[in-house]
């Protein structure tokens, strides 16, 4: 979800383990030499989403152990789920709406999806809601409130070794 930390684990979690880290929409603003507000103004959701999933296979495909912090909605969308625990495993970060809400509301870099929401509680609810049945099928589900870098000490030793 939006707001949850995946980027500020990731990347903790990659220098802590001494291994790469993406963030797919950088990668993608990189490569398209844009931003992912002008992608989804100039091609929408369904073209945005589109260039995610070519991205995303890049970046899987060619980067070997690498600790990726994909947008909420990537799962969702034209097999991504399938390309990501085929290539490794998935970490679901899980924690209330209320959390989500304050940490977007702090934030200065607001995603496309959420400008003009005025109920951001409904509005991420009801995002969770179409997410949830995919945010599930993650090999390992964390509460934000719960998690440490000790945390991730089973879950990258069995990721490396699945490899």
């Amino acid at each position: 979800m939006p707001g949850v930390g995946k980027t500020y684990w990731g990347t903790r979690i990659a220098e802590h383990y001494r291994l790469p880290f993406a963030d797919l929409d950088t990668f993608i603003e990189e490569q398209e030499k844009t931003s992912i507000a002008d992608l989804f103004a100039q091609y929408g959701e369904d073209g945005f989403r589109e260039r995610e999933s070519k991205y995303l296979q890049q970046l899987v495909l060619d980067k070997g152990n690498t600790i990726v912090a994909c947008g909420g909605g990537t799962p969702r969308f034209n097999n991504n789920l399938a390309l990501m625990k085929a290539a490794g495993c998935v970490i679901y970060l899980q924690t209330d709406i209320a959390t989500l809400v304050a940490h977007i509301q702090n934030s200065e870099n607001i995603r496309p999806l959420l400008k003009g929401q005025g109920d951001m509680t409904a509005y991420l609810e009801d995002l969770l809601q179409k997410r949830a049945a995919y945010f599930e099928q993650a090999d390992h589900i964390l509460q934000t409130k719960e998690i440490s870098l000790t945390t991730f000490d089973q879950i990258i030793t069995s990721c490396i070794n699945r490899q």
